[in-house]
């Protein structure tokens, strides 16, 4: 198999350099042949992935060392290739791909999983996202797709300065917690016309709604506890009408899959979804940008093959 490897040096506010840089040498010492590249701008890890798997006629293996952004680039460029597999050296704030397909959770871990898999020609085949909105016509998703409420706080989480200095101790995850407790009392929910597979839904003054590939969401949330990676379906999370002090419940029992008990959280499945809100609210795609307003989703079942991975995710 080709290797290369796509380090996004922004990710985690550098700590994808420093993991590299321990990583580097254990190749070099094995004499594994591989092909690195740096990013340096967004998009361009999508534009590179794809280049590669166009280029390439040869089982092809492309490992992001980064987070889901770099992830979320690597999948849009090349994860429908059918001769390229997608491996993750988790070096991000969220990590959720690491934990949807089971992945090692450690760089060095991650790397003799993968080498290991490498020499085996071991590839497993999971279900890939694709999605449509304002902003991506036509876009792939590993994790989740969805809008409203939780993706306002990606994007004001994202664009914030603080952001850098939270990861610059560690503390990343921390900078949502804060704009969730902020937004809380400004954002405004909407009403929500969605279509699964051909039935219509209708809710009033929702808080969002959520399209997941896996279980995890927002760095380690189970947002659709019961939701596989290879089960063919889209599992769909709506947050209905709910007291704002009740959000903050959610938003902890989210960790271990309660918020689905709560009568305002209404779950279902599909393979193709449809969401409408009565008001451009934003839309998150693998915690990234990805518009404003509907949103459109729906599966390819096997379509994506992962390396590293392992089943049951």
């Amino acid at each position: 198999m080709n290797l290369y490897f796509m380090i996004n040096p922004a990710a985690k506010n550098g700590r994808s350099v420093s993991i590299w840089k321990q990583l580097q040498p254990l190749l070099d010492r094995e004499g594994i042949a591989y092909q690195a590249y740096w990013t340096t701008r967004k998009g361009e890890g999508k534009e590179i992935a794809r280049r590669i798997g166009e280029e390439s006629a040869e089982p092809t293996v492309i490992a992001a060392v980064g987070g889901d952004g770099t992830v979320h680039e690597v999948v849009n460029g090349a994860g429908s290739f059918p001769h390229v597999a997608i491996g993750c050296i988790p070096a991000g704030t969220g990590n959720d791909f690491v934990r949807g397909f089971r992945l090692a959770r450690t760089s060095k871990q991650a790397l003799q999983r993968l080498l290991s898999d490498v020499r085996l020609g071991r590839v497993l085949s999971f279900d890939l996202g694709r999605f449509a909105s304002s902003a991506v016509p036509d876009g792939a998703f590993a994790n989740s797709v969805g809008c409203g409420f939780d993706a306002h706080i990606a994007r004001m989480a994202n664009r914030s300065a603080w952001k850098g200095r939270f990861n610059r101790f560690g503390l990343g995850s921390l900078i949502y917690v804060l704009y969730l407790v902020i937004e809380l009392f400004r954002y405004r929910p909407v009403d929500l016309d969605i279509c699964i597979d051909g039935r219509n839904y209708s809710f009033q003054q929702a808080w969002m709604a959520t399209v997941s590939n896996h279980p995890y969401y927002g760095g380690g949330m189970r947002i659709a506890p019961s939701a596989r990676g290879d089960d063919g379906l889209l599992h769909v999370t709506v947050v209905g009408p709910m007291p704002r002090w009740k959000i903050l419940a959610l938003f902890l029992t989210v960790f271990w899959g309660g918020h689905v008990r709560m009568k305002e959280v209404c779950v279902f499945t599909g393979r193709n979804v449809r969401i409408r809100p009565a008001a451009p609210v934003p839309v998150h795609a693998d915690g990234e940008e990805a518009g404003v307003g509907e949103v459109s989703a729906w599966i390819e079942a096997k379509r994506m093959r992962v390396i590293g991975a392992e089943l049951g995710g």
